[in-house]
């Protein structure tokens, strides 16, 4: 046995992707220092793509203002801890959230955020303006916090009792109409816009422009006075130019058409009966269809019928 029998056959293998994998030194990181890779990279990126610093400082600003106190290091890292921004919403309404921990764990900090986002609710934030605990602790999407915190910088304007600065442009106030039930009543039976449509009424009146009065035939010639009056339009008349069938046979030339036609003369010019009336006899009846010159009797030879026929008796047939 030769030893060609025990070697395998390798087969080259294909990467899955072209994609480079960098290594820890390579990879994109936080700014805590912990690597990116995959779906962690790619919200890193998106977030940043999305980040305005303009909004970061203006948010900045606010949160110094209404505190008092200066931030130290990124937005990041002031708010981290919750403790500013539990400072920041008690400072709009005192007592709206609970007291924050002051433990450097990570836990009791999260908390932290927790009972900030609670009292953002509490004072009208809308849900959708909220973000995740991760997304300030960990860095995760700062700009879902900063457009949290401008909510909270509209929303504070209205906060009972607070005369302090605000942050973006200023909420509408509510404003509730009341209708009497007469009112109420015409209003359910007014035609709606869907039923009058784009011209405006509940029929077909108003569809048309009369308002100017365009003649559109008037450069068009031939037509001059058509249905102005009651007589009948060139589209009743036809090409004939009558109301009626008269004149739709040309009889204004006297043509012989059967001028040429040999053995015809007179044909037809007068009361008698044509040819083709007469037939091939010559008469306009039945007479002379059969030949009565000639006596013959066409039974002579036919035995058994002795007088049949000859006189005035019903025959067999």
């Amino acid at each position: 046995m030769t030893d060609h029998h025990f070697m395998s056959t390798r087969v080259p293998t294909k990467p899955v992707s072209n994609a480079v994998h960098a290594g820890y030194d390579g990879a994109a990181k936080r700014e805590d220092g912990i690597p990116l890779y995959g779906m962690d990279k790619e919200l890193a990126d998106k977030a940043a793509a999305k980040f305005d610093p303009k909004m970061e400082r203006e948010a900045r600003e606010w949160i110094e203002a209404v505190t008092g106190e200066a931030l130290e290091g990124t937005l990041q890292e002031a708010l981290k801890s919750g403790v500013v921004l539990c400072a920041l919403v008690n400072a709009l309404k005192p007592g709206v959230c609970k007291k924050p921990s002051t433990m450097k764990m990570a836990f009791q900090q999260m908390e932290n955020i927790a009972k900030y986002l609670e009292a953002c609710s509490a004072l009208g934030v809308p849900k959708h303006d909220l973000f995740q605990t991760v997304s300030l602790y960990e860095n995760q999407d700062m700009m879902a916090v900063i457009t949290n915190i401008h909510s909270l910088g509209r929303v504070s304007g209205k906060v009972p009792g607070y005369g302090g600065p605000t942050l973006g442009a200023k909420l509408a106030d509510k404003s509730v109409r009341h209708f009497d039930e007469e009112t109420l009543r015409k209003g359910r039976a007014e035609q709606t816009f869907l039923g009058k449509g784009s011209h405006g009424n509940a029929s077909q009146a108003g569809t048309v422009d009369t308002s100017r009065n365009i003649g559109k035939m008037d450069k068009v010639r031939g037509i001059d006075g058509l249905g102005t009056d009651a007589s009948v339009t060139a589209v009743g008349m036809g090409s004939h130019g009558h109301a009626s069938q008269a004149g739709t046979f040309d009889t204004s030339r006297n043509i012989g058409k059967v001028d040429h036609v040999k053995g015809i003369g007179g044909l037809g010019t007068d009361a008698s009966v044509t040819a083709v009336g007469m037939g091939s006899h010559g008469h306009a009846s039945q007479a002379g269809t059969f030949d009565t010159s000639k006596n013959i009797s066409k039974v002579d030879h036919v035995k058994g019928i002795d007088g049949l026929g000859g006189d005035g008796t019903t025959t067999a047939v």
